[in-house]
């Protein structure tokens, strides 16, 4: 039961909106930005970027064939990404001690989780963006909570022209659009969809396009 939020989205290119990585003396231990409970992914290679999709979708998977509302889907994929059997819906480790479900969150916690204290669903395409080239400030799969900071899966980040103009048309593709970021901090951009299953898609895309394509070249006329 992967949650879905009923929004128009607009994957044009953002030409009226400033672009371009954020000067290093404005990013901090923290990040970029002023949000709280953030901090910077650093280098991504292609290769890391492949398997945090690749682990990203079995995880999806298999919470969205577990939960039946979109309740259960929160408390289900907050135990996966806390590795922390108390999160999952009441009673439901007890009637269903040799789950798979059970068993992964049992191994997060010996192991920590794979996600890299990212969010599920969020994940995959933060590394994506990162792996060819953006500079990613926050993130939110968005929650089935009063307290959600976002009311739809979103992704702030930073990025040279020729890079947006290049994402623009996988961004059309997988149903995500762009919106203006620059309250929180100057360049920044927001990514963001109806749900995480478009995120997914579009981190998927972003690795199918760079292998075939090689490094974004910044000479890219826009």
């Amino acid at each position: 039961m992967i949650p879905s939020v009923d929004i128009d989205v607009d994957p044009s290119f953002p030409a009226a909106l400033a672009m371009g990585l954020p000067d290093e003396e404005n990013v901090d231990e923290e990040g970029y930005g002023y949000f709280r409970g953030v901090w910077t992914i650093g280098e991504v290679s292609h290769e890391e970027a492949v398997s945090m999709i690749q682990e990203e979708r079995r995880l999806v998977t298999l919470v969205d064939r577990t939960s039946r509302t979109q309740a259960e889907f929160e408390a289900m994929a907050k135990a996966v990404e806390e590795g922390e059997l108390d999160y999952l819906p009441a009673g439901y480790a007890a009637q269903h001690p040799d789950s798979e479900l059970v068993r992964v969150v049992d191994e997060y916690a010996e192991d920590g989780s794979p996600l890299d204290a990212l969010e599920l669903g969020v994940a995959g395409l933060s590394y994506a963006l990162t792996s060819v080239g953006c500079f990613t400030a926050a993130s939110c799969r968005s929650h089935y909570s009063d307290r959600s900071w976002s009311d739809r899966p979103v992704i702030f980040f930073a990025a040279e022209r020729p890079t947006v103009h290049w994402l623009t048309p996988l961004l059309r593709q997988s149903g995500c659009g762009f919106a203006d970021g620059s309250d929180r901090a100057d360049r920044l951009l927001i990514v963001e969809a109806p749900s995480v299953t478009n995120f997914m898609d579009l981190a998927s895309r972003i690795i199918q396009q760079a292998e075939r394509q090689g490094p974004i070249k910044p000479s890219v006329a826009v």
